[in-house]
Parts: structure tokens; sequence; C-alpha cells
């Protein structure tokens, strides 16, 4: 899956794990935290494997223990939030080591990222979580002039960066025609510009607040 399903299905894990206790999440940390896993795709020269431990449940619940001790129910929306992009993204599109270390074997449907199950899987996540944070006020926050939302950079980071990992060798014209040529990368490419404004726009809130602050 894209990083453009792994953020939105990310918020849509972290919303419903945290319910009505769970109070108001930090959103770029939830987006964050939907990527998170696909960091090996950046460690491949040191020898780490894509979809093998970083993708496991086990992995990960031992890195949240502390804070779930300290924190407890607090905690587990995020906990969900990196979750959902093995147990669920990546197990539905790609196969992933999801028990290491009990198990070393691969689990899930393996089928590709660019095919019409990964849009519309991509595409509903998209839509309920924009329809989510319109209906529970989370978008208002995003769109207010706020320092919370300086942090949306990074986020917007990811995903710029990860659009470039896939289009770095292709020169611009040839790679215009070849999107523009096929229906699914057209719809895979306006999904992730409509996320990139989005998350623009709140970054730009953000720094709007530094500079009320300056004058």
């Amino acid at each position: 899956m894209f990083f453009l399903g792994h953020m939105s299905w990310a918020y849509i894990f972290a919303v419903a794990f945290a319910g009505r206790r769970g109070g108001k999440l930090f959103i770029p940390v939830v987006l964050m935290l939907g990527v998170l896993p696909d960091i090996d795709l950046f460690l491949e020269g040191f020898g780490v494997g894509h979809h093998t431990f970083f993708h496991s449940i086990f992995f990960w619940v031992a890195l949240f223990v502390p804070a779930l001790v300290i924190f407890r129910w607090k905690v587990v929306p995020y906990l969900a939030a990196v979750v959902q992009h093995f147990a669920f993204g990546d197990l539905l599109v790609g196969e992933v080591m999801l028990f290491w270390p009990v198990d070393l074997s691969y689990f899930g449907l393996n089928t590709s990222m660019f095919s019409v199950f990964d849009v519309i899987l991509e595409a509903a996540g998209l839509l309920l979580a924009v329809g989510i944070m319109y209906f529970n006020g989370d978008s208002k926050r995003l769109f207010s002039v706020t320092l919370d939302n300086l942090f949306m950079f990074f986020p917007l980071l990811a995903l710029v960066s990860s659009m470039l990992f896939f289009t770095v060798d292709w020169p611009i014209i040839p790679l215009i025609a070849y999107i523009w040529s096929s229906p699914i990368l057209t719809t895979i490419v306006i999904m992730h510009l409509i996320l990139t404004a989005f998350l623009s726009i709140s970054f730009f809130q953000g720094l709007r607040k530094i500079k009320i602050r300056t004058f």
C-alpha cells in the first residue's frame, strides 16, 4: 500500500481505538506512525529486508510496552496506527513477516499496489478519513492557526518523499504521459495530490501562527 493509504487508515484505526476515552489525538504523530514500518525501505543497504521484522506485531508491541505501562489506554490508538500498517494494509496488498521472530513465514494476499483492489482500498481510506475528520472536528483543528500544525511538516515530507521514491528515475514528460495513460495511476496520483494539499494547508496554518507571534 502507498503512504496515502497507510496514513488514511492509520487515522481511521487510531480514532476507532481512541473512542470517547481517548481524547483528541495528535494527528501528525498518528500519520507518521502509520508509515513508520516502511523505514525498512531506507535500511535495505544495511541488510534489513522490506516487510520483515519492522512489519511484525511482536516487534511493535514490545517497543510500546513502556509507554503502555505509563500511559495505558491513551497509547493504544497510536499502537493501532502502527499495527494497521502491516496487519491490515500490507496484509491485504502484499505479504509481511507478521509474527517475527516467533514465525518467519510471510502472510498476506500479495495483490499488486497498482491493482484495482488497492486503488479502491486507498480511495476508501482517504474518503472515510476525511469524513471522520469533518464530523469529529479534527478538520477544524488541522485548518486552524496553531503551532501544533507545524508538525504536519513531517507527514508531508514523508508523503512527498514516497512519491519521489517511485518517480525519481523517470524523466518528467514520459512520466506524465505514462501516468495519464493508466486510469489506475491517474487515480493514485490525484489522491496523492489531494492529501498533499491537505497536509500543506495544515502546515501553512502552523507557519501563520509563527508569523502572527513575530508581528
